[in-house]
């Protein structure tokens, strides 16, 4: 299972799960499911399905299955990830290793029989990294020349690294070498587009199901917001004969134990949860595999530096050193979660290092030096010009209208106000709500998860540079960008992992978020379900997902 990036993911359970339906033409199983047909969902429905625009979890759910990639990241038969060719049929990188140049597959073509050509990868390249696109993950393609001056508008995007050399030759140069930037192409940012449907609908592209054009293993047949989203699969497909379901439901489904009673019943084929509630029930459930999955993800509370109160970096820190995560992991979560001392989760490694033994728990050290959050926050408020009592203080915290996330709400509002004296006011909200006051930075706590798009510490510390905007704190560190570009151009992991850890120890340091929790999860779904995502950096999708007609 994926959970991708790209705006700030919720909730601890995973993004998608399966359940069954009829199909036409389909084989059952023994105990009833349908072979052809897999219903999945969404916790949330899509703020879009344009590819280069969006960046949150939901919508990638259905871009990733929708788009060719050049290449994919998939499972081989030990669950490790491997590079597959894609809509690049081969690719070769230059000895300094600046230079990708990608051989288009000839013959593929988009649904409505035009040829998909490298200018098609151009273009959707060009328009992630386009400012007037406005996509939340167009700082994965930082280290692309010149990706920095372009998409802050300085240069044109004809001077971005990319360039279709002919129709079937595609040329990304780097500024500098990135050890992980194979990790990257896979992604949604890197996806092609057709540049007439785009236009042809403004600012409505994305918005609807007719408002796209597929390329890969499937296509959008419907949308239903709120409801339900409907792919069928592809029939122009150049690989259609690796693809054997023919209809994917995704329904949208934010209640929670809606879900879980949908697994419990039969009805969902797959799910996400480490809630011991919930684990306790599936354990004992037949017919049923279980999967423990390290999630490369962090819930944090996002802080509002362009907000008075938050502009101080002694207040941000008295915020920070305030919260009692082992008592949250406790009581708030059950005990199911990791308390997060860091930033970069602990499943995260950098070649064969793994990055969290590296780098430590800087936000204890911080902890450590911290002996008095309330009279640190009373610092921090006079250096403001701000009355000093904590007591006058009214301060807002914003959550999605999830129970679990507002249960971990509630908690951190009963903690910041017992030790740091302040009156917390909890806002419920619903996600496209919630999303939207980040996006335009009106907030001033916001409890938001995110989930790493490939396994490098760059994944999460990324999200910080000058230029990225998936998550809007308003802070900015040339110092800190610095650090991020010394380190992509590390060949030597330890020194790389090195630079990395400076990077996060600025950002527990300056307290630019707050991390809150981290941890596992379990998978589980049923026994007829082969080659289903076990490895949370897999981008296959559901193209090699099937149902086996005999168990």
């Amino acid at each position: 299972m994926k959970t991708k990036k790209r705006f700030a993911a919720i909730l601890l359970a995973a993004v998608m799960a399966a359940s069954t339906a009829c199909s036409q033409g389909g084989g059952t199983t023994s105990n009833g499911f349908d072979t052809k047909t897999y219903n999945t969902y969404v916790a949330s429905d899509p703020e879009s399905i344009d590819a280069q625009k969006g960046s949150e979890i939901y919508g990638n759910a259905v871009v990733n299955n929708v788009y060719e990639p050049l290449i994919r990241l998939v499972q081989d038969e030990n669950k490790n990830l491997k590079v597959e060719k894609a809509g690049a049929e081969d690719y070769t990188v230059s000895e300094d290793a600046t230079k990708y140049t990608f051989k288009i597959r000839q013959g593929m073509v988009w649904e409505d029989d035009t040829p998909v050509t490298a200018h098609d990868y151009e273009y959707g390249i060009k328009r992630t990294a386009d400012p007037n696109t406005g996509s939340g993950s167009a700082f994965l393609l930082a280290d692309v020349k010149n990706f920095d001056d372009v998409n802050s508008g300085k240069k044109p995007l004809d001077e971005l690294g990319v360039k279709a050399l002919d129709d079937y030759t595609l040329e990304i140069t780097l500024a500098h070498p990135a050890q992980y930037f194979e990790k990257i192409v896979p992604f949604r940012v890197c996806f092609p587009q057709r540049q007439d449907i785009v236009e042809q609908n403004g600012d409505s592209f994305g918005s609807e199901a007719d408002t796209i054009m597929a390329c890969g293993p499937y296509t959008v047949e419907s949308w239903t917001h709120n409801s339900q989203i409907v792919l069928k699969k592809n029939p122009k497909y150049w690989d259609a004969d690796k693809v054997q379901l023919e209809t994917v439901n995704m329904k949208v489904l934010a209640d929670l134990n809606a879900r879980m009673n949908a697994f419990q019943a039969d009805e969902v084929m797959s799910i996400n949860t480490n809630l011991p509630e919930w684990t306790e029930k599936f354990d004992q459930k037949e017919n049923v595999e279980k999967v423990e999955q390290m999630m490369p993800s962090m819930d944090y509370l996002a802080v509002n530096h362009e907000d008075k109160l938050f502009s101080n970096k002694k207040v941000r820190q008295a915020f920070n050193t305030a919260i009692d995560r082992e008592d949250f992991n406790a009581k708030a979560a059950s005990g199911t979660s990791t308390p997060a001392y860091y930033w970069v989760p602990g499943a995260i490694s950098i070649g064969d290092l793994n990055y969290r033994e590296k780098a430590e728990e800087p936000i204890k050290d911080l902890q450590n030096s911290v002996k008095d959050p309330k009279a640190l926050l009373s610092e921090g408020l006079k250096e403001l010009g701000m009355d000093e009592d904590p007591s006058k203080l009214e301060v807002s915290l914003i959550c999605v209208n999830e129970p679990l996330v507002k249960k971990y709400g509630e908690y951190l509002q009963e903690n910041l106000q017992k030790v740091l004296g302040v009156k917390i006011n909890l806002e419920v909200m619903e996600w496209a709500v919630l999303s939207g006051r980040i996006a335009n930075g009106d907030y001033q706590l916001g409890y938001l998860a995110w989930t790493a798009d490939y396994n490098d510490p760059s994944a999460m510390l990324s999200l910080f540079r000058s230029s990225a905007t998936s998550i809007q704190t308003g802070w900015k560190s040339e110092e800190y960008d610095k650090l991020l570009d010394q380190a992509t151009k590390e060949k030597d992991s330890e020194k790389a992992a090195d630079l990395y850890k400076q990077a996060e120890t600025m950002l527990a340091e300056e307290s630019v978020i707050i991390p809150l929790l981290t941890g596992k999860t379990y998978l589980y779904y049923q026994n007829v379900v082969k080659n289903i995502n076990e490895n949370v950096f897999s981008t296959a999708g559901f193209k090699y997902t099937y149902i086996e007609e005999n168990k």
